[in-house]
């Protein structure tokens, strides 16, 4: 044996460095020094990477390493702490391959801030689980015969897939608690600690979060629930990550990057609102948490729940191939216990009745709703816009207004006394004195009528009740049962305690006609919000839409059918070529870059024989796009099998971007439903 053999042989850390740079997506080895003892897999370290100090997760260590190669030291062991498992890392390459991104970007939105004092303190002891309350929870899935059969699967140690359809109905009149979420999720939880495994649920919102958590809390015992999302302390959060990686936390409830938390052995995932767009993550690479999330159940053979009062054209899909699922409320049933939805002129006898139904913005059915609902409670009305002065134009010849600066548009307010403030939106510049450049007059109306408008207007109409203003900046968190009328917009809608006595949708035209491709999915969406805070038929709760009853959107809610509307919206989209029918990715950013990055993607597409099946819109430059928005744009599109082919092209993109240090931004997303 020679002496050589003999030697021992240097560890090697392979590390995932922190660079922010998308040609550096690789580990980097580097050696171990002898006084890194607690050198291992999941731990975080410094490094030293073109003469840069930067961070880094261990992925592995080992002692391989190329021969003739001279490997530099890793700097620092940050803590010998783990903070990513080898299943997150597995789980966070496969979303950055499927969202064409980078392992450093997905392990950054996974993994929260460090807070060394809670890392060195004594950690403390976690509760053990209580099971017996949450499954025992009556009513909501447990009083579906397909919600009961998913528990039972569930707790018998089966990953089933299902999507449940909450009724839209709140309130003690709801007795068999169908539009209860919070009740449904804890049983499924439950479940899921009934059989061995733990329980992840994600929310959209914080205080969705806070929400579940307190009835988590109630039946599982204080203290057994590891809350994440972006708005605790520094210390808060890592103390709860620090839990779930030690195995301690079986219950982990958060917002979007809590469907990657280190959760040992998950045999449920839950994903709640599974249709609201903040389940899309703005960073890079813009994953969205329901598909993440289905992405998981599939790789860690666990359950996997979507709910929601809607459904997403997604979740359609999924339905209809089989892959999900359905949990619904049989329709007799459904309509017993939800509020009766109805549209003004929605018959013949209601235009003889009113002959301006369809005309004016606060038709009689809508006044008459409000004045019955204000006998027994709040009445609900919802707008789509916050503020006064929308999209302000000139009250004499409606000329739009303009900023004179930078030609931008301008918001307004009603001062005391009769005078109008106007603000451009893009710079700021205040226009004092405005007079209209077309006609001379300095009279101004609202080209859109917001919350504050229609709260002063219903004010007028309604003087001995009170009236809120939830919106914008002014947000009410909860009403009491008395009568009141509270104006809210999308997400701002104050919860009443006993539910709303009536609701009433204003301005639908205008919600259905705001551009994107999931505008529409995410107003009905909204307005199932509204109707879900309303009292049931039991309890005379009633629903007004004022919009143009024929439109497939507002049937859908006459209906209570969202499950029908996505069908029918994603066969549409089928035949149109649109995600998620079909592969779509959005390229955006710097004019130049993108024009860089449409050449080398023609390039790639002929070398890879994929122009012909795949097409590329584009580039679209804006010659005056909004202050941080992207100056130019391409669309790809192609057939659904073809993108496990196309991503990794679009990933050289940004790959090629930054390795020639290109000016300006590039983004690709892919299957960006919300910016198309």
């Amino acid at each position: 044996m020679t002496e050589a053999l003999l030697e021992p042989t240097e560890q090697v850390a392979h590390v995932c460095v922190s660079s922010g740079l998308a040609h550096l997506d690789r580990p980097f080895d580097y050696l171990v020094p002898g006084d890194m003892d607690g050198v291992a897999p999941g731990v975080r370290v410094r490094v030293r990477l073109a003469g840069r100090l930067l961070d880094g997760i261990v992925l592995a260590v080992d002692h391989d390493r190329a021969p003739g190669v001279t490997l530099q030291p890793l700097q620092r062991l940050v803590s010998e702490q783990v903070v990513v498992t080898e299943a997150q890392v597995r789980l966070a390459s496969l979303v950055a391959e499927r969202w064409a991104g980078t392992l450093d970007e997905v392990l950054r939105w996974c993994v929260p801030a460090r807070h060394a004092a809670t890392e060195k303190a004594e950690p403390r002891a976690w509760p053990r689980v209580d099971t017996g309350p949450a499954t025992h929870i009556s009513g909501a899935l447990r009083a579906l015969d397909d919600g009961r059969r998913f528990l039972d699967l569930v707790a018998g140690g089966a990953r089933p897939r299902a999507h449940w359809r909450v009724a839209p109905v709140t309130g003690p009149g709801d007795t068999d608690r169908l539009g209860d979420w919070r009740a449904g999720i804890v049983q499924a939880v439950g479940a899921a600690l009934s059989s061995g495994r733990g329980a992840l649920c994600c929310l959209p919102t914080v205080e969705a979060a806070e929400e579940l958590t307190g009835l988590l809390t109630d039946s599982l015992g204080a203290g057994t629930v590891a809350v994440l999302h972006a708005d605790q302390p520094v210390a808060t959060r890592w103390r709860n990550y620090l839990a779930v990686i030690r195995g301690q936390a079986r219950v982990v409830v958060g917002t979007r990057s809590a469907v990657l938390a280190p959760l040992a052995d998950p045999g449920l995932i839950v994903v709640w609102d599974e249709t609201s767009d903040l389940h899309d993550e703005p960073r890079a690479p813009y994953p969205n948490t329901r598909d993440v999330a289905a992405l998981r159940a599939t790789a860690e053979h666990c359950a996997l729940l979507l709910a929601g009062y809607s459904c997403s054209t997604r979740a359609a899909g999924w339905l209809g191939s089989g892959w999900l699922a359905g949990i619904t409320t049989p329709l007799p049933r459904l309509r017993a216990a939800t509020a009766r939805v109805r549209a003004p002129g929605d018959s013949d006898l209601a235009l003889q009745r009113d002959p301006l139904a369809r005309r004016v913005r606060l038709p009689d059915l809508a006044m008459s709703t409000i004045s019955h609902g204000l006998l027994s409670g709040p009445v609900l009305v919802a707008v789509p816009r916050a503020g006064d002065l929308i999209r302000p134009s000139c009250g004499s010849c409606r000329e739009p207004i303009a900023c004179p600066v930078c030609s931008g548009p301008v918001k307004g307010r009603r001062q005391a006394g009769g005078s109008t403030q106007l603000t451009c939106t893009w710079c700021g510049h205040q226009l004092e004195d405005w007079r209209c450049a077309n006609c001379g007059s300095t009279t101004v109306r609202s080209g859109v009528v917001g919350a504050a408008t229609t709260a002063a207007e219903l004010g007028r109409s309604f003087p001995d009740i009170t009236v809120i203003d939830s919106s914008g900046d002014h947000i009410h968190e909860a009403v009491g049962d008395e009568p009141a009328l509270v104006v809210a917009t999308p997400g701002a809608e104050p919860a009443a305690s006993s539910g709303y006595a009536a609701a009433v949708i204003l301005d639908a035209v205008q919600a259905l006609a705001r551009p994107g491709l999931d505008a529409v999915a995410q107003t009905l969406d909204h307005w199932f919000h509204v109707a879900a805070r309303v009292r049931s038929g039991s309890e005379d709760g009633r629903v007004v839409i004022v919009g143009p009853p024929e439109d497939r959107a507002v049937q859908a809610l006459i209906r209570s059918d969202p499950i029908g509307w996505a069908g029918a919206e994603l066969a549409e989209r089928a035949e149109a070529g649109f995600p998620p029918a079909a592969y779509a990715a959005l390229v955006d950013g710097a004019a130049e870059a993108v024009a860089s990055a449409a050449e080398r993607l023609a390039a790639a597409l002929a070398e890879a024989e994929l122009s012909e099946e795949v097409s590329v819109l584009g580039p679209v430059v804006d010659e005056a796009p909004r202050p941080g928005a992207p100056a130019a744009r391409i669309v790809v599109r192609c057939a659904t099998p073809l993108g496990p082919r196309v991503t990794p092209l679009l990933k050289q993109l940004r790959t090629a971007h930054s390795m020639r240090r290109e000016s300006g931004p590039l983004r690709v997303r892919i299957n960006p439903t919300g910016q198309l």
